[in-house]
């Protein structure tokens, strides 16, 4: 039986016909459209020898042609893995190389391997040391343009995997993690369940509602434009520049503008000198997440844009976990507080428990590891038995994460298992004592992380991003009005911006090695 996941998807291009699907590139597609050149495009791969369970591994920005080949791939059931060129992008050879892809489809112009740009023909070129045919964006259009529009039966079945996306490689070298048609179908399942206020929103507006896909479609933001387009939603596609955006929203105003941000690219949003002067009224529905965001900044960001976020937690290996709501923001800011900290309760058909490091189901209150069960949570990693071994049990999955969670079960997650810093025997949290020095009110961002102590084996370093500098005594103070007088940062640095990873996460691996 063919997919759901990509019969719904088919299904709604066909439902929504003339309306508009797609804008990028001073380009727009109808639904209509965008189905016709998903066709076309799956048959111009069939022609380069792409069928169901092979690799397709893409190399592009966040471009209309990066939606469609995976539309496309869909369609055909291949293992999919799309590698977000930017600035950032590191461990290219690694991916494709693990991979494995029967086919890589490059955009024209950008560094592949060594240095060299793809071929454009895929008949004799092969990827410089990897011994795989390569195609660029441009000519596998060009190869498409000649193919027909007209529908093809769907080859992706349920425990197909539908693609195989890549960690951020902060332990090591990426793992890849596959996820499964069915997969992909919980995921999205539980993720919509969990947005109430979204689907109030879109009930009565989809016509005139439109999301905007600028963090890297590669991850969370392509599935969820894929979420848009299946109700109907207009999606709209370039990489983040907090001008360009507030440029999006002003030209929207009377509509409903959709998005999912990272916290340091909302930092920039709230941050941006034209920010004030710009009708932002269109922003109805922000999803938020990768890395913990200021309880501070957050009710910034609430008094500019209005209550108009939800915070998700998930992960490469588990993609919906929890969600923080519009309303329990609403609540955080009127009579719970401490809500603005949280990461949300579980969402529908997700099973959450905090464990010890036995394994152990720890008490309401408790610290320890999250584990995560769902119909959505990855297999295994890509030909990885020993790490899978270590993180899967049972069905259940070892995220890494510390939390807890309070009697009317909200989780707060306090940092990672990797990452608690031990001071003097103490166990110390990194996501708390950041918190507490984002609530002095000229520090935009702050991140914190051990570093070797002679004395007490570890000492907490904070590396802030500032106003101004702060004088000691009122940074010890901030800390130690919500936490215990050990959790003081021994030593304060400033940055112009905190360093992050290709996944807007904080790097705190080149904050450890900057503190040494």
């Amino acid at each position: 039986m063919p997919a759901r996941y990509v019969t719904d998807l088919l299904d709604a291009l066909h439902a929504h016909g003339a309306a508009t699907a797609l804008v990028a590139a001073g380009r727009s597609w109808s639904f209509a459209e965008l189905r016709a050149d998903t066709y076309r495009t799956a048959r111009a791969l069939r022609g380069l020898g792409v069928g169901r369970g092979d690799g397709l591994v893409l190399l592009a920005a966040n471009t209309p042609d990066a939606l469609l080949v995976r539309l496309a791939g869909y369609l055909l059931g291949v293992r999919f893995t799309h590698v977000h060129l930017g600035p950032t992008t590191q461990s290219v050879p690694h991916i494709v190389a693990d991979a494995d892809p029967k086919l890589v489809v490059a955009a024209a112009g950008l560094p592949l391997l060594d240095g060299s740009a793809p071929a454009g023909e895929a008949t004799d070129d092969e990827v410089p040391g990897a011994g795989v045919r390569a195609v660029t964006v441009e000519r596998l259009a060009e190869l498409a343009a000649g193919e027909s529009g007209e529908p093809l039966p769907v080859a992706a079945i349920d425990d197909d995997i539908a693609r195989i996306t890549y960690t951020g490689g902060t332990t090591g070298l990426p793992k890849g993690v596959p996820t499964t048609y069915a997969a992909l179908h919980a995921a999205a399942r539980s993720a919509l369940a969990g947005a109430a206020a979204a689907r109030d929103e879109l009930a009565t507006r989809t016509g005139s509602a439109r999301f905007l896909a600028v963090t890297p479609i590669a991850h969370v933001a392509g599935d969820m434009a894929l979420m848009m387009l299946t109700l109907g939603v207009t999606v709209e596609t370039y990489d983040f520049e907090p001008g360009a955006m507030l440029a999006s929203l002003a030209a929207l105003r009377g509509e409903v503008a959709l998005t999912y941000l990272y916290p340091a690219l909302l930092g920039q949003l709230l941050d941006h000198p034209a920010r004030r002067s710009t009708d932002t009224s269109a922003l109805s529905f922000v999803v938020y997440g990768s890395a913990p965001i200021a309880p501070a900044r957050l009710r910034a960001a609430v008094d500019a844009f209005g209550p108009v976020f939800q915070q998700g937690y998930a992960s490469t290996e588990a993609p919906a976990i929890t969600a923080l709501t519009v309303a329990d923001h609403v609540r955080g800011l009127d009579d719970r507080p401490e809500l603005l900290a949280s990461a949300g309760r579980v969402l529908p058909g997700v099973e959450v428990t905090i464990r010890d490091a036995a394994g152990a189901v720890l008490s309401v209150g408790e610290i320890g590891e999250v584990w995560v069960r769902s119909d959505s949570v990855m297999p295994g990693y890509w030909r990885r038995p020993a790490e899978t071994a270590a993180v899967l049990r049972d069905g259940w999955l070892r995220t890494g994460d510390l939390g807890r969670f309070d009697d009317d079960g909200y989780l707060y997650l306090v940092g990672r298992v990797r990452e608690m810093i031990i001071v003097g025997g103490w166990n110390c949290y990194a996501a708390p004592i950041e918190a507490a020095l984002t609530e002095h009110p000229l520090v935009r961002a702050a991140s914190v992380v051990g570093a070797p102590d002679g004395t007490t084996g570890e000492a907490i370093v904070a590396y802030l991003v500032a106003d101004a500098p702060v004088p000691a005594d009122e940074l010890r103070a901030v800390v130690t009005a919500r936490l215990p007088e050990i959790n003081v940062p021994s030593r304060v640095e400033y940055l112009d911006a905190l360093p992050l990873t290709p996944l807007g996460k904080p790097d705190k691996n080149a904050l450890r090695a900057r503190s040494r």
